[in-house]
Parts: structure tokens; C-alpha cells; sequence
């Protein structure tokens, strides 16, 4: 029979291992997003659809940061289309061609919708982000940048969710 305080300690380390925090790798990257719709035209966004375009835009980041530190072009076949996706593949490729990669922190962004189409098919927005990037070759780190970044963004509605069809960063005044 094992002792009480044997039994504990073992309770405790096999409860320590299922709740532990995952390893930074494992985890997917967090998407800070206050979100603003109020100057949208030429109509107003419907609250269902705010909700839907923050957790799918906020989505779209998670994957685009792991498809840029895993090079992964795969991981953005589900929340973007279009140039977007045509855009983020080839850096990822040119990326694991040159045997590198990019992680991204994620600081925040703040997403103000500024077009929302009459027939609901399309949604721009701008966003300011606080982004560090940190450029690896292997696990070795290169560099690192915190930057302030502004892009403009156009958004689809597809069968279940929205994708992000045209992310375009602008340059910094």
C-alpha cells in the first residue's frame, strides 16, 4: 500500500502535467483586436457579422503567424484567398528556400471598418498593429523589430466565415 503523502504528491505531479501550460510552439499565437464599425458605409455591419468578422480576422493572423515561423503555406488555405494567400505562400516559400523564418508577437491590432458593400460581399478595413518580428535561421535569432504597422485590408464572406482577400501593408508617414 503506498502512504498517503506518496499517493498526494503523485496526484499532484499527474495533475501538473495536464493542466501545464503548452510549450510556446504548441500554442497558438494570441490576436489582440478592438474593433470599430461605427464609420462603415454605405451600410451599417450587423452585430452577428462584427462578431464574425473579429474572430476571423483575428483567426486569419494566428494562422498567418504560424505559416511564417513553421513555413507552412498550408496553414492559409482556410482564412485566406486571393492575393492574400498568393502573397503569404511565396514569402513563405522564399522563406524556407533561403532556410529562414519569421515569428511573429503579436501586440494588439485596431480594426476600423471603413467599407461594407450593400450586397454584403465585401468589407474593408484598416488596421494598426503593433507587431515585433523576429527573423531566424533555425533557432538561431537574426533580429528582431517591434514596428507599428498599417494595412489596408479586404475581407470576403465565404460558405461559413470571412477571408482575408487583400492585406496590404501601407507605408509609415
Amino acid at each position: 500500500m503506498i502512504p498517503y503523502a506518496s499517493r498526494l504528491v503523485a496526484l499532484l505531479v499527474l495533475l501538473g502535467c495536464l493542466f501545464a501550460e503548452p510549450a510556446m510552439s504548441e500554442r497558438s499565437p494570441q490576436v489582440m483586436l478592438s474593433f470599430d464599425a461605427t464609420s462603415a458605409s454605405p451600410r451599417r455591419v450587423e452585430e452577428s457579422t462584427s462578431r464574425a468578422i473579429q474572430r476571423d480576422y483575428a483567426h486569419a493572423w494566428q494562422s498567418m503567424t504560424s505559416a511564417l515561423a513553421e513555413n507552412r503555406g498550408d496553414l492559409l488555405n482556410q482564412d485566406f484567398t486571393g492575393t492574400a494567400r498568393r502573397q503569404l505562400r511565396d514569402a513563405v516559400e522564399a522563406q524556407k528556400q533561403g532556410g529562414l523564418s519569421r515569428r511573429i508577437i503579436d501586440h494588439g491590432h485596431r480594426l476600423r471598418v471603413t467599407f461594407y458593400s450593400l450586397d454584403g460581399s465585401a468589407l474593408e478595413a484598416d488596421d494598426t498593429v503593433d507587431l515585433e518580428i523576429q527573423y531566424l535561421a533555425g533557432d538561431k535569432l537574426l533580429s528582431s523589430e517591434r514596428i507599428p504597422s498599417h494595412y489596408v485590408v479586404l475581407l470576403t464572406p465565404s460558405e461559413n466565415s470571412w477571408k482575408v482577400r487583400v492585406l496590404q501593408e501601407l507605408p509609415q508617414p
